[in-house]
Parts: C-alpha cells; structure tokens; sequence
C-alpha cells in the first residue's frame, strides 16, 4: 500500500463524511427521544390537571350542597349597633384631637364587629 497526500486526504475526506453522518444520526436519534419524552410528560401533566379539575368540580358541587343547606340559617339580618367611642377629655395642650372611632356591636353576640 501506499501512502502519499492523495490517499490521506481521501481517507480524510471518508472519515469525515462518515462522521459528520454519525453525528447527525446521533441528533436525530436523541431528538426522537427528547420528543417522546416531551410527549408522554405533556400527556401525564394533562390528566394530573384533568383529575385536578375534577376533584374542584366535586369540591364546588358539595360546597353548594353544603351552603344550600346552611343558606336559610344565613338569610337572617343581624342588625347592627353604632356606638360612638368618647375621646378622652381635653387636658388643655395645644396637642390635634385624635379621630373619633365607631364602635360596632353585633346584636347577636358574635365578636365580628369592628373596634
């Protein structure tokens, strides 16, 4: 056999070809994958969010059930008390007034007035 440029360079030239075709079968092959793989996530996230939803629906339908029992109890009109909170006596100082302050007092009890 001999070796001279010629030879070397088309042995380069094949060597090359064959490896610039290898790298683009490797990319082709991994690309395959990475979109296989995007896929079949795409396709898992989508029924986690399908059951997600589900579950919600479940949960607002039986909250409605819930409130449309619970509804008559809150129909009923609490009447609501404004009592004025006195400011304490003036000592004479040139110091602003503060701001007086309403006080709300639920007439059933519950502590969801206002200070």
């Amino acid at each position: 056999m001999i070796i001279d440029g010629k030879s070397v360079a088309i042995t380069l030239i094949i060597v090359l070809a064959g490896f610039i075709y290898g790298l683009k079968f490797i990319r082709k092959f991994a690309l395959q994958i990475a979109q296989e793989n995007h896929d079949a996530v795409t396709a898992m996230d989508q029924e986690e969010e399908q059951q997600r939803l589900k579950k919600e629906r479940d949960a607002d339908r039986a909250a409605d059930v819930a409130f449309a029992q619970v509804e008559p109890i809150l129909k009923l009109d609490v009447p609501k008390l404004n009592v004025p909170v006195a400011s304490p006596p003036s000592t004479g100082n040139n110091i602003p007034s503060q701001k007086k302050e309403s006080l709300v007092v639920p007439v059933d009890g519950n502590d969801d007035g206002v200070v």
